[in-house]
């Protein structure tokens, strides 16, 4: 019997707990897009069967106080290479969400067309944005370089969104036979099928992914002194050249890519911008040994502008045109980048990143062995030391940029388990220490 199809019914409560964290926070197709892929262990040969959830769950945070409610769902299901999952919770400081995940849908129109979507309504009691209008601070710029970690706002309000992703799958290197990668894994690393890490020309090696990405979000703070958020409507269009030998765990290669934004201001949006962004990472195996399985130097380096961005003088102050929303424009902090400061804490006109990490897969995997464990199916733990750095700026200076960067480290924890690989990663800075909890690698 395949390890795929041994288990069909609910998946445990870690693995819906990554889901449901995941699904709070949006973020675009041009950091988080997989192409589509079916993973196989060695010796299985049959159809992947649905891995299937019906789950209730409960935990606390400090946002949130304590939470309730329940998933429902699948992975390889409706279709071998995609997942549907539908999630629901209420509080008891009076929030609540429905959260709808898709990814990898095979779309009739053609074979190569796909869809990953984010979908999610609810209101929340307890929200915290790095936003002009907290009155302790009437001069500064929230979310700036220098800015006060304290300087945000705090309120209740809707956070909304729709955000569906066409990717299409070009027909060239090692997606010329087929848009969808075939991995066949021992104890969850890569042995055959590899998808890039050949050659630099994308006619040879590696899939091309030309994707567009609608999206819709609002989000309102309901406060004392007034009410702040607003609207945005607009399309993302990118281009990512997926060089990577193993896309969810890569050994070696490399990814790129290269993303426009635009909200046009049309329907209800608050106002019209443009941001663009480009990112690049690569991949260096450092070999095994008698004691790791694996061991890989990732590098990643990110940086963006906002080019609509206009800044201009009144009589209540400095007032900004164009400029992005700060949850989807050029900002760090959070569980992508800058792990070491709360989510979304700097944004600005411009901005730069890098990140790198050294990940270990030991030889010795515990986790793997404990009975009351099996039912996560942990092929592998992942060690993986970090450091990063990063700034924004008011305009995009390769000087400015370099100066005064934000910096932090940490210690990540991944794990490949039912053929998904879940992140625990905690990271300091001079603004504190915070954890996060993902699904998949953060590059």
């Amino acid at each position: 019997m395949s390890r795929d199809s041994h288990n069909k019914s609910s998946r445990p409560l870690l693995f819906l707990f990554l889901l449901l964290l995941s699904a709070a926070r949006p973020s675009s197709a041009a950091d988080l897009t997989q192409p589509p892929a079916i993973l196989r262990e060695v010796g299985d040969t049959d159809r992947v069967e649905p891995r299937k959830l019906i789950l209730p769950y409960i935990f606390a945070t400090e946002a949130l106080e304590v939470a309730m409610g329940a998933a429902v769902g699948a992975s390889a299901w409706p279709q071998e290479q995609s997942s549907l999952f539908g999630i629901g919770l209420g509080t008891t400081n009076s929030s609540w969400a429905i959260y709808l995940l898709g990814t990898s849908l095979q779309l009739p129109a053609g074979e190569r067309l796909f869809l990953d979507f984010s979908a999610s309504v609810g209101w929340y009691t307890d929200q915290r944005a790095y936003i002009d209008g907290n009155p302790e601070y009437p001069d500064s710029r929230a979310g700036s370089n220098d800015s006060d970690p304290n300087d945000f706002i705090r309120g209740e309000g809707a956070h909304n969104w729709v955000i569906p992703n066409f990717k299409y799958v070009l027909p060239i290197g090692h997606a010329r036979q087929s848009p969808i990668a075939n991995y066949i894994l021992d104890r969850g690393l890569l042995v055959s099928g590899s998808t890039g890490a050949e050659s630099w020309n994308p006619l040879r090696s590696g899939r091309t992914l030309l994707q567009f990405e609608p999206f819709m979000m609002q989000r309102t703070f309901d406060m004392l002194e007034g009410d702040e958020g607003g609207r945005t409507n607009g399309i993302a269009v990118s281009v990512l050249h997926d060089n990577r030998d193993f896309s969810p765990n890569p050994s070696q290669g490399s990814t790129s890519t290269f993303r426009v934004a635009r909200d046009f201001g049309s329907f209800d949006s608050t106002n019209s911008w443009t941001t663009v962004d480009g990112k690049f990472s690569k991949y260096f195996p450092l070999g095994s040994s008698r004691l790791i399985r694996q061991q890989v130097l990732a590098f990643d380096v990110w940086t963006a502008d906002s080019p609509t961005w206009e800044e201009r003088e009144t009589d209540e102050g400095t007032v900004y045109d164009h400029r992005p929303p700060p949850f989807l424009g050029t900002t760090l902090g959070g569980y992508l980048r800058m792990r070491g400061f709360p989510l979304h804490r700097f944004s600005d006109k411009a901005a730069v990143y890098y990140g790198l990490e050294y990940r270990v897969i030991p030889e010795w995997n515990p986790l793997g062995s404990i009975s009351w464990l099996r039912w996560f199916q942990i092929d592998w733990w992942q060690w993986v030391p970090f450091a990063e750095v990063g700034r924004v700026a008011d305009h995009w200076n390769l000087r400015e940029l370099h100066s005064e960067m934000k910096w932090d480290v940490g210690l990540g924890l991944r794990l490949m388990t039912a053929k998904v690989i879940v992140r625990g990663d905690a990271a300091v800075s001079e603004e504190g220490f915070h954890i996060w909890v993902m699904v998949g690698q953060a590059f």
